[in-house]
């Protein structure tokens, strides 16, 4: 069973909070389950893992720059430029690079290592989401395919998400229009990814470092040649409930298990506020030099 969330148009802070709640609860869930019930067999505890996936699709109101796990905010855009067009900023806890939020879908999918439809690997989520989200484009009209091999951006650390492409990443004609990134702690992984429905990632560029021209120039370069977005394929782009029926139902289909609506419980909510006042609201968070490890 997947528990599916949706969020429509919720703040940078509380999208990564909410995130990291439905990680947290997962680990909880499994950490409770595992100590009330120390002999059941290997097929009671792929039911009990069944029962912890949650898939939640949410866009970005307003508009925000979310940088990985590792890198330096002011490395990667001008706080001042972000306030200017009102864009917010916060760190996630994925790794990967800058991106900026703005006119796309974006899920999270999060589940124990060892539920039986991820058989055992990471690797095998991106593989299921990246074939869910080919379904859900070709629904739309839209041909697209994983990418089978990387691809680099402008180089070394000037990269931002969308100038490169990693395995499994969703590619039309050669063109990034869906990245991800993941998270995997102690036993359960965190996938969460964006599908761009218009040309507002293209910004980014806007809110680098203006003593910076040339890495501005080359990043709006690089976006502009190798990102395409739904806007630009089909005339008519889909509403977020119809995405988000046709993505959960591909998800579903693909990983080969049940799903219900569902929303945060009590506890989600009270870990979700406190991250939001803690973390991702938190200037210390966004701005520090060196992430220290998370919960």
């Amino acid at each position: 069973m997947i528990r599916i969330l949706t969020t429509p148009g919720c703040s940078a802070a509380y999208n990564m909070a909410v995130d990291e709640a439905l990680l947290d609860s997962c680990r909880r869930d499994a950490s409770r389950r595992d100590a009330s019930r120390p002999d059941a067999g290997q097929g009671d505890s792929g039911r009990r893992d069944a029962e912890m996936m949650a898939l939640r699709i949410y866009s970005w109101h307003p508009p925000a720059v979310s940088i990985g796990y590792g890198q330096e905010a002011e490395k990667e855009v001008d706080p001042g430029e972000c306030e200017r067009y009102g864009i917010d900023l916060v760190r996630r806890i994925t790794g990967g690079r800058a991106v900026l939020h703005d006119q796309e879908l974006t899920y999270s999918l999060v589940a124990p290592e060892a539920h039986p439809a991820l058989g055992g690997g990471s690797g095998v989520m991106l593989r299921a989401v990246s074939e869910a989200l080919v379904e859900t484009l070709k629904y739309f009209d839209i041909s697209a395919e994983p990418a089978m091999e990387g691809r680099c951006g402008s180089g070394g650390n000037d990269d931002v998400c969308f100038t490169a492409t990693g395995r499994y990443e969703i590619t039309v004609a050669g063109r990034k229009l869906a990245g991800s990134a993941q998270r995997r702690s102690r036993g359960v992984v965190l996938q969460h990814g964006s599908l761009l429905l218009g040309p507002g990632h293209r910004r980014l560029s806007l809110l680098m470092a203006a003593h910076e021209p040339e890495r501005r120039e080359t990043i709006a370069r690089l976006l502009n040649r190798r990102t395409v977005s739904v806007a630009e394929l089909i005339p008519d782009p889909p509403s977020f409930e119809e995405w988000t029926d046709r993505l959960s139902r591909s998800m579903l289909d693909r990983l080969n298990v049940e799903g219900r609506m569902d929303v945060l419980d009590a506890e989600e909510r009270r870990v979700a506020e406190s991250l939001v006042r803690t973390r991702y609201a938190n200037a210390a968070w966004t701005h520090r030099r060196t992430a220290s490890h998370v919960r």
